[in-house]
């Protein structure tokens, strides 16, 4: 095969791998729900990284319904399922044995924390939220100001955004 030759198959398969991850997000955005939810704590640019946004998501908890919480250190934790309500990021408890806490596997670790506005319940793993070169950062808010994320919500893994929004605080 000539040098040409394989340089078109090469170029046509990575073509179709961008082309079939780009049509499976295009896909989970058309049928999975998703949710808007407030953002704690941003990462703005690294060097090493690229221009992106690290986000904690903040998630609606029914007191009713609230996460089994266990002190771990400094923080509480627990296990919660995800799932959309009103529009909203909503964390529903997920019962986990004393013995296997640590090892849950099931669900997302979501933490509470204090905050002048009370207690809220984020998630443990941060999102990253990638930037265009040229555009605003958004993380630089004004004062009275929050930062806001559209999320996907899939059934197993942590939620995947899809943009951001800047509101003013409730």
């Amino acid at each position: 095969m000539k040098p040409v030759a394989r340089g078109l198959v090469i170029a046509a398969v990575q073509v179709l791998l961008v082309a079939g991850v780009a049509g499976k997000l295009l896909y989970d955005r058309r049928v999975l729900p998703s949710a808007w939810a407030p953002t704690t704590g941003v990462d703005p640019y690294l060097p090493i990284r690229g221009r992106y946004v690290e986000l904690r998501l903040v998630v609606d908890v029914d007191p009713a319904d609230a996460p089994e919480a266990r002190e771990n250190g400094e923080a509480v934790l627990a296990w919660a399922r995800l799932s959309v309500a009103d529009g909203r990021l909503r964390a529903t408890r997920v019962p986990v044995p004393e013995d296997r806490f640590l090892e849950q596997a099931e669900g997302e670790a979501v933490q509470q924390l204090e905050t002048p506005a009370g207690r809220l319940w984020t998630l443990v793993e941060p999102i990253a939220f990638f930037l265009p070169e040229a555009g605003p950062d958004p993380t630089r808010l004004a004062e009275g100001e929050t930062l806001w994320a559209e999320v996907t919500v899939p059934s197993d893994g942590p939620p995947r955004p899809i943009r951001l929004e800047v509101r003013p605080a409730d």
